[in-house]
Parts: structure tokens; C-alpha cells; sequence
């Protein structure tokens, strides 16, 4: 019974994703609740995926990360909303089941975009955080892109038998030129720094 309640958890995670054609390698557990002064209150979690994004043709499927973000604020208020901007706030490390830390390969591409999110009580948002149009062919290892300008580039190669971890944040950092239309949207702005669990990317089973 446990068997069949895990792959309709995983067959229902795929079909969330636009085009139906991807695969989810990894997705690690939630982070803390952070919460403003305010009682604005962001969760998040990172997904990693095998797959194609709708605007992209390329040769062959790309490694798609997102994170996933969860209003659970504790009371019914106004929307929360964030600026988000993943080429900036997202940090991850790369680790082997030992602990140490896997060098990044390098790279060099343009930076994801930004925007404002609002999220209302209790809901859920999935936003893409990495660059598009990288991966690897089937047999090839894993291509990880986030964001190589930030040494944020690993590539593990077919015949790499190590097991391998991801953790890192994810820092809301408001713009210094915003400026809110009234209290309660100044209020509602929701910055600060989120710690998103180890997950497992790479590697056999364990």
C-alpha cells in the first residue's frame, strides 16, 4: 500500500508541470516558516526536474529547477507579497555523502529575470529558478545550471559513483526603490532568508 501511495504522490508532483513532459529528480523537504513583523509568513521548497518548459526546442530535455513557495501565514490577512529574484538570492551547495563539497564547472550565461509576487493565504506558488535551456543528454550524468556567474554550475558525469546533496537559501531582498502605496501593502512586503533542506540529487539509493 505504501508503494502505491508514493508513485500517485509522484505521478500527481509530474502532472503539475507544464506539457506533461518532465520527470522530478529531486524535491527536498519544506523549509522553516519565516515569518515579517507583520504575521506574513513564507515556506519554500526546491524541485529539481528532467523535462522540457514550454517555450523550449532545444536537442535534448533540460534540468529545470523551481521553488516552491507556501503563504502559511497564521492569520487571514492580505496577500503577502515578495520581489523575487533567484539570480541574486539563491545559494546552493553541492555535497557528497561525506560532506564535502563538489567544485562548480564553471559556465557563463545571463541572468533569470525578476518580479513581484503576491501570494494570497494559503496558497501555493511554483516559480522557475534557473536558467533555461541547460541539461544533458540521456546518459550523460546530471547538469545542474542555477546560476554559474554565481559558481552555481555542477555537472556530474556518468560513472560518478558518489551520492550527492543539494542545500542552500534563498534571501528576499526588497529593492531599495520601492515604495509602497499605503500601510497595509508596506505591511504585506515579506523579505528575509529561507534555509532549504538537504535533498539528495545524485547517487544510489539510500
Amino acid at each position: 500500500m505504501k508503494i502505491v501511495t508514493v508513485l500517485f504522490f509522484l505521478a500527481a508532483c509530474q502532472s503539475g508541470f507544464a506539457g506533461g513532459d518532465t520527470n522530478i529528480i529531486a524535491m527536498s523537504d519544506w523549509s522553516k516558516p519565516v515569518g515579517n513583523s507583520d504575521g506574513h509568513t513564507l515556506r519554500v521548497r526546491m524541485i529539481v526536474a528532467y523535462g522540457r518548459s514550454a517555450a523550449f526546442d532545444g536537442p535534448h530535455p533540460e534540468t529545470q529547477v523551481y521553488l516552491e513557495f507556501q503563504n502559511v501565514s497564521s492569520a487571514i490577512i492580505s496577500p503577502t507579497q515578495f520581489y523575487f529574484d533567484p539570480k541574486a538570492g539563491l545559494r546552493c551547495a553541492m555535497r557528497d555523502a561525506n560532506g564535502l563539497l563538489l567544485r562548480p564547472s564553471g559556465g557563463n550565461t545571463l541572468g533569470t529575470g525578476t518580479s513581484w509576487i503576491t501570494l494570497p493565504y494559503d496558497s501555493t506558488i511554483r516559480l522557475r529558478a534557473n536558467h533555461a535551456g541547460f541539461g544533458s543528454t540521456p546518459g550523460e550524468g546530471l547538469v545542474l545550471m542555477l546560476h554559474p556567474e554565481a559558481e552555481q554550475y555542477w555537472w556530474i558525469r556518468t560513472g560518478d559513483t558518489n551520492t550527492y546533496y543539494l542545500s542552500g537559501t534563498f534571501t528576499v531582498t526588497t529593492p531599495t526603490n520601492f515604495v509602497p502605496k499605503d500601510i497595509e501593502t508596506a505591511r504585506a512586503v515579506w523579505s528575509g532568508t529561507l534555509e532549504l533542506p538537504r535533498m539528495k540529487v545524485y547517487g544510489s539509493r539510500q
